[in-house]
């Protein structure tokens, strides 16, 4: 059945409404929720399908899937838990706990009398016994009779106690609010009733969070990227709270929204018809189980009688056939994991499709672009292998096996990469590319042309930042990923210059696919990042960073005793973009690891969660230069000794502190630097590192001791200076696991790992969110003309970022 809603309006919205749900709201849910494991740190993934659309005759098709959300599966884990943790906040107001100490169990003591009760069809009573575990609260959940023993066993599986009932769903709400009210318990619905708003109202809220997430970065003059929303309807909770927030945001300009239900659990429709809340007209039960209400929530009611557009219901026939649909991936179109409620909205939009009348009443016509909520995966597997004739996981591989089809090419990538490694090539295959020498100047003038040719508007800024900026659907702050392209004396051909390439290959892959992201796309080449020429090392994306005035750099006099801003301003760079300017809303490096952990554990992709402090001591000693043969050991004044000694002293530190703790005195010089003579001037360079700040400022201060010590034995005399100093860096939690999340969606075996290098992320960490993806270097070896990462390793790597780029910067 189809039903134009009468009462629709095109309105601002409404203040009363607005002070229950609103897009601030659903922001401050997600807040709310970070940092707990049972739902994604990250937005869920925006598909788009545009094959499928050109077959439905519209321009545009976006399906945002829920079943990422969560290891439940399914959007439900926003809405109770939400609710869950602002009804203890609540009850226990003095308390003044937050959501990341009540999810983590820090009160689960005081919790433990505390018991919350709902009735569910599945995946809401799932997602509530999961947060109350996390809580540490008691969890009673009630079932009614076609509530399947699989998804019973997936909600006990998370402690919670069940209580099985005759009857349906509505017959389960009944009898939860009975054992609350004779119990004392908390009763925790989506489904709200007479005198019970504030949780049903906290749970809608949860799902805003979904609105909030499609419509991030939008500047206010912007346009809905989308002409038509379809929302599943169930008692009403999902839809309000995505409705609240498209009619929040763009008012009386909001999008057509259509609401789809089950042909025998149509309660909205019949509210629609009647003009108030009303009972379904139909046996409810449904194989879309997630939607099997027969009762509209009244709360939800006031949402969605002016703002949604039509109201139709789809048979489970239909709604399986879409399951399939999705499973298969026709048109070219990447295969989905949908559940069975999950595809109510594709069920909904193909019986539009083919019905002329229907999709005329709605306009829905050859420009539309629609977005779908796949609210659910495989939230109960038999059922869904059996609908698609074959289990999940098989569609996960096959969606796997698409992405690697989809996604860059390996052999662009590695022309790209040989290009580049001819400029300042050396025997032996390296490069050396020195920051600002001649070579340098070759390889950014590359870099420039190929950001041009992909059509990158090309900003550098006062150190020679290099950004290749690629437009986005709106104005917010930018998605950057990027490296370096300088090398040492004797590098490799990946390090830093293949984050750069990969960049631009993903670049060059939107253009080819035709994807207009939300946000803008930077490709980065920061400048100086080794640091052997001029000193810091990272010297770029510190300044830019706001870690290091730009003045003071620029008047870094280098080891051939150049100034770096003359240098800069020799081969072209000195740009005019002040820096600092381009502050990105999140930023990723791909880099080669640098060392043997990955090819040692056969693991194919690295997720970097943690960067070592850095310290760069120079200590220059000053003795006495004599005949090596006639000065006695013991009246000796030998500078190079106490070079020789740091060195040694440095190495049983760290060999002593074990851990992360790492030490190197990579650069001594000796004057007069003769066999015989012993000498007068030494200095010796020192590298420590160390994941932990404290044990970094020990090692610090041992070193240091030991320095003044060794002066008094052996009547030398030092001046220290300080060539570097980065505490150690704490990469964005929520990325991380983005990282992890893509790349195990690809198939591939990730690791978590700290890195012991130094790298541009570190220092963009201290401004947006930042992490870094790690491949293999083979042997471990970096820093050398033997430097090597497997092609097929660095198009994992590649691809592992395209993903992860497309989730920051909202593909659709």
């Amino acid at each position: 059945m189809f039903f134009p809603n009468p009462h629709a309006t095109r309105r601002p919205y409404d203040a009363e409404l607005q002070s229950l749900l609103s897009l601030s709201e659903g922001r401050a849910a997600g807040q709310r929720l970070a940092g707990w494991p049972g739902v994604s740190a990250q937005p869920t993934t925006a598909w788009s399908l545009p094959g499928l659309a050109q077959a439905l005759g519209i321009a545009q098709l976006t399906v945002k899937d829920e079943s990422r959300r969560s290891v439940l599966g399914s959007f439900k884990a926003l809405g109770a838990p939400n609710a869950l943790v602002k009804l203890v906040q609540r009850r226990f107001g003095q308390a003044g706990w937050n959501g990341t100490e009540l999810l983590a169990g820090r009160h689960a003591e005081a919790l433990s009398g505390f018991t919350v009760i709902s009735a569910t069809d599945g995946n809401h009573g799932r997602a509530l016994a999961a947060a109350a575990q996390s809580v540490g609260c008691r969890c009673v959940i009630v079932l009614h009779a076609h509530v399947s023993a699989e998804r019973e066993q997936a909600i006990a599986a998370y402690g919670a106690e069940i209580v099985r009932i005759r009857g349906n769903y509505d017959d389960s709400v009944t009898e939860a609010a009975r054992l609350a009210r004779e119990q004392g318990w908390e009763v925790v619905s989506d489904t709200s009733y007479e005198g019970y708003e504030e949780v049903p109202r906290d749970v809608m809220q949860g799902y805003g969070l979904i609105a909030a997430e499609l419509l991030a970065g939008l500047g206010p003059a912007d346009a809905c990227p989308w002409t038509h929303v379809i929302l599943q309807g169930g008692v009403g909770g999902l839809a309000a709270g995505l409705v609240s927030g498209f009619w929040d945001r763009f008012g009386a300009a909001r999008p057509c929204v259509i609401v789809v239900e089950p042909e025998q659990a149509d309660c909205l429709l019949q509210s629609a018809i009647a003009g108030r809340p009303a009972r379904a007209a139909g046996s409810v039960d449904s194989v879309m189980a997630g939607l099997a209400c027969g009762e509209t929530s009244p709360l939800a009611w006031r949402f969605l009688q002016p703002a949604v557009d039509a109201f139709m219901t789809v048979s489970d026939a239909q709604a399986e056939a879409a399951m399939r649909l999705l499973a298969d991936g026709p048109h070219g179109d990447v295969p989905l994991v949908a559940g069975e409620s999950g595809v109510a909205g594709l069920a909904a939009l193909q019986r539009l499709a083919a019905r002329a009348s229907e999709r005329q009443a709605v306009g829905l016509d050859a420009g539309a672009r629609v977005l779908l909520i796949s609210t659910e995966g495989a939230t109960a597997p038999s059922v869904y292998a059996g609908i698609v004739g074959r289990p999940a996981a098989h569609v996960q591989a096959a969606q796997r096996d698409w992405l690697r089809r989809a996604g860059l090419s390996q052999e662009r990538l590695m022309q790209r990469l040989e290009a580049h490694a001819a400029l300042g090539a050396i025997e032996g295959g390296g490069v050396c590319r020195l920051a600002l020498t001649d070579a340098d100047r070759q390889g950014r003038d590359q870099l420039v042309h190929w950001m041009r040719e992909l059509g990158l508007e090309v900003r550098v800024d006062g150190i020679g930042n290099i950004f290749g900026i690629r437009a986005g659907r709106t104005q917010a702050a930018p998605v950057m990923t990027g490296s370096h392209i300088d090398t040492v004396a004797t590098g490799g051909r990946y390090d830093g210059i293949y984050g750069v390439m990969a960049g631009l290959e993903v670049v060059r892959w939107l253009n080819e696919h035709g994807i207009e992201l939300a946000r803008p796309l930077v490709v980065a080449a920061f400048s100086n990042e080794e640091g052997v020429r001029f000193q810091p090392d990272m010297m770029g994306s510190l300044v830019h960073a706001g870690g290091l005035p730009l003045q003071q750099a620029l008047d870094t006099v280098g080891i051939d005793g150049l100034r770096c801003g003359d240098e800069l301003a020799r081969i072209g760079y000195a740009g005019d973009l002040p820096c600092g300017s381009l502050r990105p809303h999140a930023f990723v490096e791909l880099h080669i690891e640098q060392g043997p952990v990955l090819e040692a554990e056969g693991a194919d992709i690295g997720a970097v969660q943690d960067l070592q402090g850095i310290s760069w001591q120079e200590f220059r000693f000053t003795g006495q230069s004599n005949h090596a043969g006639t000065t006695p050991m013991h009246l000796r004044r030998d500078a190079g000794y106490c070079a020789a000694a740091v060195a040694v002293f440095v190495r049983e530190l760290a060999r002593r502190y074990g851990g992360s703790q790492v030490a190197t005195a990579g650069a001594v010089q000796l004057h007069p630097n003769l066999i015989n003579v012993i000498a007068a001037r030494a200095t010796v360079a020192v590298d420590l590192r160390n994941t932990d700040e404290a044990t970094l400022q020990r090692a610090e201060r041992e070193l240091a001791a030991y320095v003044r010590q060794l002066c008094e034995a052996e009547s030398v005399t030092v001046e220290t200076r300080r060539l570097a100093r980065f505490e150690p860096v704490r990469f964005d939690a929520g990325l991380v696991r983005l990282i992890e999340d893509c790349a195990g969606a690809r198939g591939h075996r990730t690791r978590r790992m700290s890195s012991g290098a130094g790298h541009d992320a570190q220092m963009m960490a201290r401004i947006c969110p930042a992490a870094m993806i790690f491949v293999p270097s083979a042997g471990g070896i970096s820093h050398n003309p033997r430097e090597h990462t497997e092609p097929a390793d660095l198009l994992r790597g590649a691809n592992v970022l395209l993903d992860a780029l497309l989730a920051l910067a909202g593909q659709g």
